[in-house]
């Protein structure tokens, strides 16, 4: 298959993927094996392969095909995202419980990040909870279990709920986004924007009393994309479900957040009361 096989938007697409990956730089379709060739040759090697557009031949007769508008091609990408966000909300509204949108979200193939990841990341239990809690990006340890929160993490969480007697069991934990970003990169607003119907289903069946937001990437998916975590934690917000439900919703501080600069314990300690005085 060669380029002129594929539609620009599975092009664009392609692109995506390779950015999200962590491909930064194009060098050539064959690799150069640099300990096997003399200095003179690698830099032969190079120069033959660094593409000369001043001396780039057309067949005759054929036209070089018209750059497409920048407006244009913006405009088909919104169009393939728009396309993209329908799908999941179609597949997403069709569960009618959590395994059902563990199916759903398996034949999801919307989002670029399930590319890169191990596993997808989606807890089925507890069905009912009062309290339900919005985790940011799958890290290391969420990716390899398929897991919310694994690891460290999870035994920190694990502390932070029995102080406010409360079991990981009865808490309904979930992502912002189901599958890990490259090298634990923030997700991207289309990310985020992509698995946000699955999100807003399992709020609507596992019908939490409150809303926990953990990070600021979650903040920003859910409440407002230029929110600060520092100045919105700790204080009672209100989420609208897409069937205009609204759920009292508050921010803090995730455990790896928490572990990497513990000096924000005591400000997560506050929200946790919070929390407790709230589902009273």
């Amino acid at each position: 298959m060669t380029a002129e096989d594929w539609t620009r938007d599975e092009l664009l697409a392609a692109l995506t993927w390779q950015l999200d990956a962590g491909v930064d730089e194009a060098i050539s379709d064959i690799a150069i094996d640099s300990y096997e060739l003399s200095q003179e040759q690698t830099q032969a090697a190079k120069k033959s392969q660094t593409p000369n557009t001043s001396s780039q031949i057309t067949k005759p007769g054929v036209q070089a095909a018209p750059p497409v508008p920048p407006k244009a091609a913006a405009k088909r990408v919104l169009q393939s995202l728009q396309k993209t966000l329908n799908e999941a909300q179609k597949i997403a509204s069709s569960a009618n419980n959590l395994p059902d949108l563990a199916n759903a979200l398996a034949s999801f193939d919307g989002c670029s990040l399930k590319k890169t990841a191990i596993n997808t990341v989606f807890d089925q239990t507890p069905s009912k909870a009062n309290l339900m809690i919005i985790m940011g990006a799958p890290r290391a340890d969420e990716d390899r279990e398929g897991k919310t929160v694994a690891g460290s993490n999870r035994k920190l969480m694990i502390n932070m709920l029995k102080a406010i007697d409360l079991n990981i069991e009865d808490v309904y934990l979930s992502s912002c986004v189901f599958w890990r970003p490259p090298g634990d990169k923030k997700p991207t607003v289309n990310d985020l924007a992509c698995c946000k119907p699955f999100i807003d289903r399992q709020i609507e069946l596992v019908a939490p009393k409150a809303l926990v937001l953990m990070g600021e990437s979650t903040l920003r998916g859910f409440i407002d994309p230029d929110a600060s975590l520092l100045r919105q934690r700790g204080k009672w917000l209100e989420y609208s479900t897409p069937k205009g439900e609204i759920i009292p919703t508050i921010a803090t501080f995730a455990p790896h957040m928490l572990l990497n600069t513990p000096r924000q314990k005591a400000l997560a300690w506050q929200d946790l009361r919070e929390i407790k005085s709230k589902l009273a």
